[in-house]
């Protein structure tokens, strides 16, 4: 279960923060974000290209843990006065889909860094949508070099 105040970063200003663009944007909010956690909610509709028969697809759910971990990253570089890095999913491990989210909830993602070497992350990711865990994994994400 996760515990939200007031957002820190919101849907006007969420695209400053990740890298991904309409319509594979699968953030709505920032709640918090600090050097090692970030935690980010999403509006699910059935408008979206990830929702099928009013329900989140699991492509969405891993999409989602992977831009709340960009969004980290990004509030980090935001801090810096720089872009937010690309990233790439290199691994996802331990993988667990307990149920799809339908459309009109907010899906709540907790993510936190394990471990960061360079440009390499290994996070562990939850997420919930009303009060109950939807899925879990840990990834390992590469952050593109800036030029």
């Amino acid at each position: 279960m996760i515990t939200v105040g007031n957002a820190i970063v919101n849907s006007d200003t969420i695209l400053n923060y990740i890298p991904q663009r309409p319509p594979i944007v699968l953030i709505s909010r920032i709640y918090k974000a600090d050097e090692t956690s970030v935690i980010t909610g999403f509006d699910i509709t059935d408008e979206h290209m990830l929702t099928q028969n009013k329900h989140l697809t699991e492509s969405g759910i891993v999409e989602n843990m992977a831009q709340t971990a960009a969004s980290r990253a990004g509030f980090e570089a935001v801090k810096h006065n720089a872009q937010p890095a690309v990233g790439f999913i290199g691994n996802i491990k331990d993988l667990v889909i307990h149920f799809l989210p339908g459309s009109g909830n907010e899906l709540l993602t907790e993510v936190y860094t394990k471990t960061q070497v360079m440009n390499v992350s290994i996070i562990e990711a939850k997420s919930y949508c009303n009060n109950e865990l939807v899925a879990s994994c840990e990834m390992k994400i590469f952050l593109q070099e800036q030029a």
